[in-house]
């Protein structure tokens, strides 16, 4: 019956958790989904002529991320940690890179004594606006805007602080999260929940325990509850194009904090080769970082897979937003050429496939992940609030822990929406 229906919006790894958590409690579950298939930003590509998946969504797991750990002991899965050393490409050379230059511990310790918050730019602005300090300042911005994902005007220095003053290992799941989100979808199905595909909602209609999900083709989905798991980025956008998301009645709190939250666009490229050429100049390099445009490179070390993948996160992905597929693979390659003093055309001769992916450009994402502005802890108050017991948000931006802005993230997020849904039917 359409009233004991929850509804789940997004087959990513919170919708797809959240709605394990309820069909193992007996509820009735209907996932829809915008993709042809589940896994959201999780995006693992198979390829014939290729032993390695092509990750261009989530790859790592950051730090000792206990529920993600836990699913993939129960899924059989393995994991390895990513252990390798990083090289800078500066001054037309490659060298091991240093954490940043000698004024670190400086920043280190301005950074300590900061209880306010403010952003990166104001931070840099009034702690370190001497001439001495350009270096410092370039590396430090180009850090937050790389791992981050986010805009130094807008980002939260004492997220930034609490995030930096902590060392966590990293790991990546052995053959991609996608085998992770497989295993989900196979749980939520043996469960009984119905995963309905190509189904893009662009509006609900909402009363208290009445939900009404309607796709751009007019469809109507009904349920009682509804856990809302679409990225941050396409919630901001409210201009009616593909993937956009309307409410009647509306919901203005929201809204704002939605806009108050910051989420960063990345670009990113994987290429494989016929052999893993870089381990000449580079034995057992894990991350390389440079000034080309396509500027972070990491390999699949310790595994000697001919992969490279390369990263372009924060406000210079959206410059390249309107780039093709072809143009950034062109790009990839011209900055893989400086960095290794390779012609371009022996790197495409060697090239067994190369992907590309543009998440700005997705218009079910609009972007890769969230980062904290100045304003995000009172927002995010706002989005763990469900409204009227009936409309519940989730996602790796819904998100409160050390975790965030990861798969844990997200996981955690569906599991605990789902969670409120359950103790309120009690």
């Amino acid at each position: 019956m359409t009233d004991e229906n929850i509804l789940i919006i997004g087959a990513g790894a919170a919708g797809l958790m959240a709605a394990r958590t309820l069909i193992r409690q007996g509820k009735q579950v209907t996932i829809i989904e915008a993709r042809e298939k589940t896994g959201g930003r999780i995006l693992d590509i198979n390829d014939d002529k290729v032993d390695y998946p092509f990750m261009l969504g989530a790859e790592f797991i950051h730090g000792e991320a206990s529920l993600t750990m836990e699913l993939l002991a129960e899924a059989g899965l393995s994991y390895y940690e990513v252990g390798a050393g990083s090289y800078r490409f500066e001054g037309g050379r490659l060298q091991p890179e240093n954490e940043f230059d000698g004024h670190w511990p400086d920043f280190m310790n301005k950074l300590e004594l900061l209880t306010e918050d403010i952003s990166l730019t104001d931070f840099l602005a009034a702690s370190f606006a001497g001439e001495e300090y350009q270096e410092l300042r370039e590396h430090v911005r180009n850090f937050a805007e790389g791992f981050d994902a986010a805009d130094p005007d807008r980002v939260s220095m004492l997220a930034l602080k609490k995030e930096w003053q902590q060392e966590a290992k990293q790991y990546r799941v052995k053959g991609g999260y996608g085998k992770l989100m497989r295993f989900l979808e196979d749980e939520c199905i043996r469960g009984g929940a119905s995963i309905l595909t190509e189904k893009v909602v662009s509006h609900f209609s909402w009363s208290k325990d009445v939900v009404e999900a309607i796709t751009k083709d007019g469809e109507r989905i009904l349920g009682h509850k509804v856990i809302i798991t679409v990225p941050l980025g396409v919630l901001k956008v409210k201009d009616g194009s593909l993937g956009s998301v309307n409410f009647t009645p509306p919901l203005p709190v929201k809204m704002e904090a939605i806009r108050a939250m910051g989420f960063g666009a990345v670009i990113k490229v994987v290429l494989c080769f016929k052999e893993n050429f870089w381990s000449q100049d580079v034995p057992e390099a894990g991350f390389i970082f440079s000034g080309e445009t396509i500027p972070t490179w990491w390999t699949q070390a310790p595994d000697p897979a001919p992969v490279l993948t390369g990263w372009l996160a924060g406000p210079k992905a959206e410059q390249l937003c309107d780039q093709s597929d072809e143009d950034l693979l062109e790009a990839a390659l011209r900055s893989l050429s400086n960095i290794f003093s390779r012609k371009q055309d022996e790197l495409k001769a060697a090239l067994v496939r190369g992907h590309a992916y543009n998440w700005k450009a997705d218009p079910f994402s609009r972007g890769a992940y969230s980062y904290t502005t100045v304003s995000s802890d009172q927002a995010l108050q706002v989005l763990l609030e469900p409204v009227q017991e009936t409309l519940f948000f989730a996602g790796e931006a819904v998100y409160e822990g050390p975790h965030t802005a990861t798969v844990e993230a997200a996981l955690q997020s569906g599991k605990a929406a789902a969670e409120k849904i359950l103790k309120s039917s009690r």
